[in-house]
């Protein structure tokens, strides 16, 4: 399989959004640790914008259309864990409750967003 690189978008030669995907997990994953790791004495709601503005810039998610579901999936779970380990709950903890009690959006209400926000430029 070929992949290439235009604007920081991974690119397959089957026009598959799963390069993408994982580039976009790899990243995310990366900036996340980072601000656990550098800012862990702050408070929540510190620690909640600062994710939102440096790991959620989902640049071109917009445009994932052909994707397996387990890439998808594997995003989904990384949002979902980060957010846990973020506010410190554990792995058990329900997520929707999480989301719910600290007024934060779902993944898919992320992406929704995001989609909707191209649509309407």
């Amino acid at each position: 399989m070929s992949k290439s690189k235009y604007l920081g978008v991974i690119i397959c030669n089957d026009l598959k959004d799963d390069g993408d995907i994982l580039r976009h997990l790899r990243r995310f994953y990366a900036r996340s640790n980072s601000i656990i790791r550098k800012f862990h004495h702050c408070s929540v709601g510190v620690k909640i914008r600062l994710f939102h503005a440096y790991c959620c810039t989902t640049y071109c998610c917009q445009l994932w259309v052909n994707f397996n579901k387990g890439s998808y999936l594997k995003a989904k779970v990384a949002y979902n864990n980060i957010h846990r380990r973020i506010l410190g709950y554990s792995r058990r903890d329900s997520a929707s409750s999480m989301f719910a009690i600290n007024a934060i959006d779902t993944f898919y209400a992320r992406l929704r967003k995001n989609i909707y926000g191209l649509k309407m430029d």
